[in-house]
């Protein structure tokens, strides 16, 4: 008897709640120009809030679908102008007609250098670790001991070198981009054993083989460019080897406006020739024997 009153009440319950659960919506429309009051098309209009909205047609115009009786914003941007926002507050079925104009962009991007660290790959170009030629199992201990090995010389009592055949004197050689004419030591032969370069003031080693730059001239044969050390702090190193011993150091001043690379060698090679089983005329009662001081200095604008 009382189930159709019961079935009538649920309806109208459920239709007072689906009512009750509608959203209340309204509209706003309008037109985005420029500042020559020219139309911009897709001008990205979104409610602020939200990751999706609308873009603006080939005339400017557009239309969004919104809640009304809540305030909420809307903001305006395009690429190379500058963003606006927009507050609102409609009713229900209300729509609100809008002209928004965007100014241009004028920010100036700061100044940028982009330079490159790293190595530039050169044909023939071979570039060792100077703190690794004090560890090289040679008689010879230097800058020429470690080309020797990318070079194939087997002149292992000398610190002079051939490349492709070429003779000794068809090497170039530069310290700190100066050429070094006939870098021999000031009582040393062409078979000499101490090099001229004092590997622990060395900073960097490029070393061509062949194909290198027109800057350094006209040799046939190989470049050897050495660039040696730019303190910036106290320091130094020392070594004793059955052959030869070393001692250098470096810094900067306390007014910083020099620095210091100081270098000592010595070099002896009676421990190998005293005990060859054919003893030859020495040039001296001991043997040969070779010693090297090497000073450098610069400004620390230069060195910093």
């Amino acid at each position: 008897m009382n189930r159709p009153k019961h079935f009538l009440s649920c309806l109208l319950l459920l239709t007072a709640t689906m009512g009750f659960a509608q959203k209340k919506s309204a509209f706003i429309s309008g037109r985005v120009v420029d500042e020559n009051e020219n139309p911009l098309p897709n001008v990205s209009v979104v409610i602020l809030g939200r990751q999706t909205g609308i873009a603006t047609n080939d005339t400017g115009f557009f239309r969004l679908k919104v809640a009304a009786e809540k305030a909420f914003a809307i903001t305006f941007s395009h690429a190379g102008h500058i963003s606006e926002q927009k507050n609102f507050l409609l009713h229900e079925n209300e729509e609100e007609y809008i002209s928004i104009r965007l100014e241009r962009d004028e920010t100036v991007l700061k100044e940028v250098v982009v330079t490159d660290q790293r190595d530039r790959r050169e044909a023939g170009l071979i570039k060792p670790n100077p703190k690794s030629i004090i560890n090289l199992p040679s008689p010879v201990m230097g800058v020429e001991s470690m080309i020797k090995v990318f070079v194939g010389s087997n002149n292992e009592l000398t610190s002079q070198y051939s490349v492709r055949g070429g003779n000794y004197d068809e090497n170039l050689i530069y310290v700190n981009d100066f050429e070094i004419f006939r870098p021999y030591l000031v009582r040393s032969g062409q078979q000499e054993g101490l090099s001229f370069i004092n590997p622990e003031m060395v900073r960097n080693i490029s070393f061509y083989n062949g194909g290198f730059q027109a800057k350094y001239g006209d040799k046939m044969s190989s470049v050897l460019d050495i660039q040696y050390k730019k303190p910036k702090a106290f320091g130094g190193s020392a070594y004793v080897s059955i052959l030869e011993q070393g001692l250098h150091l470096e810094g900067i001043t306390a007014n910083n406006k020099l620095t210091y690379l100081i270098g000592v060698r010595n070099r002896t090679n009676k421990n190998i020739l005293s005990r060859q089983e054919t003893q030859g005329a020495d040039v001296s009662r001991h043997g040969v024997q070779r010693s090297s001081i090497e000073i450098s200095g610069r400004r620390a604008r230069d060195a910093l």
